[in-house]
């Protein structure tokens, strides 16, 4: 009877012991795989002791005059260089389908990470997720998505589904000899905002913290050793504290860099605007300096920059003042007028944008080579 016991009592010690060197096991492996993304935060840390890369959502995709030619970029005809950071979004790629949410083709949107990466630099992904409760697009938050999402949910298998697409694109970054393009990923963003289905609202902090894990969790164990994962919420409504800004934080270990959504829109003045960002960022530089991570100013832009000198009067001396890596300005849409962010040829914040580039706080490819 003792032999019995004792026999368990090994046996259920050997299974624990097997166990706990499993896990170190895969946490040193997952730690060593991850040597892309480390070299890209590393490179970011670098950079920014120099100054602030100037960023643009689908640069080479379109402009404000021009859609899907190759080679072409608003930023690089205004001043002859392409922008440091290029950002794209992968919302429908969890659909199957071929193009995302703004018409761009994965297959050239693709093509076009691995050319940045070439030229030196640096790439950011968002990811505008289709309500997979309703099946409508990210701003329809009915259905109580997240909660069914997460493990134990009955759409579980379907979210899972969903981040094996998006695990295998992110894969599929690979230069000409098999390295992976290490990127910058931004999910689940702007939760502190109620417009999207895993925002505020319409999920707990503890059920987005969940959210956040388990995408990290999942897209690690397909390999996606190349993500430098960050965590962006919006403008406050209120006054930001580093506690509100942390509400949704899901932990110094499953995120590398830090940033805010703001933007400048025609009812409010500069001004305002740039007390916006000053009391934003300030919390967003506490929170990097208490958590030791990288911060950025992950989207911003003004409706049309109607403003001529909004460049180097209005954002310029703002990015001056805080130790950001980089800035993304959003996207200049051929087919939506009041969603052109960023300089282009014949607009108003044309020769603003020129000064804007020579000024060496701002960096661009040239300037990160």
């Amino acid at each position: 009877m003792k032999s019995t016991l004792l026999l368990r009592t090994l046996i259920s010690l050997f299974i624990l012991m097997t166990t706990l060197a499993a896990i170190a096991i895969a946490s040193s492996s997952m730690a060593a795989s991850r040597q892309s993304a480390i070299k890209l935060i590393n490179r970011l840390a670098t950079i920014q002791k120099q100054g602030v890369m100037i960023g643009h959502q689908d640069d080479p995709m379109y402009g404000c005059s021009w859609k899907w030619e190759e080679n072409r970029s608003d930023v690089k005809e205004v001043c002859g260089d392409y922008p440091a950071v290029m950002g794209f979004d992968l919302g429908d790629l969890e659909l199957g389908k071929d193009k995302n949410l703004d018409g761009v083709p994965f297959d050239r949107m693709r093509k076009e990470i691995i050319r940045q990466h070439e030229r030196g630099g640096i790439i950011t992904l968002s990811w505008h997720t289709n309500n997979p409760a309703t099946g409508k697009n990210a701003w329809d938050f009915e259905g109580d998505a997240v909660s069914k999402v997460l493990p134990g949910g009955e759409l579980n298998k379907k979210f899972n589904s969903w981040l094996t697409m998006v695990s295998n694109f992110i894969n599929s970054l690979k230069t000409a000899d098999g390295k992976k393009v290490p990127v910058i990923f931004r999910p689940w963003h702007e939760m502190s905002g109620g417009w999207f289905w895993w925002g505020e609202g319409r999920c707990t902090a503890e059920q987005y913290k969940k959210l956040y894990r388990y995408t990290y969790n999942y897209m690690m164990r397909r390999g996606c050793s190349n993500i430098v994962w960050a965590y962006s919420p919006n403008l406050a409504d209120q006054t930001e504290t580093v506690e509100h800004y942390e509400k949704y934080y899901p932990g110094d270990d499953v995120v590398d860099l830090i940033g805010i959504d703001i933007y400048q829109r025609e009812e409010h003045g500069n001004a305002q605007y740039q007390g916006w960002l000053r009391s934003e960022l300030d919390v967003v530089k506490k929170v990097g300096e208490k958590r030791k991570k990288l911060i950025a100013l992950t989207e911003t832009g003004y409706n049309n920059v109607p403003d001529s000198t909004w460049f180097t009067k209005t954002l310029l001396p703002v990015l001056k003042e805080y130790p950001i890596c980089y800035v993304l300005l959003w996207r200049n849409a051929w087919d939506q007028p009041t969603e052109n962010y960023i300089a282009a040829p014949g607009k108003p914040s044309e020769q603003d944008f020129m000064e804007f580039y020579k000024d060496p706080k701002t960096l661009f490819i040239k300037d990160i080579k």
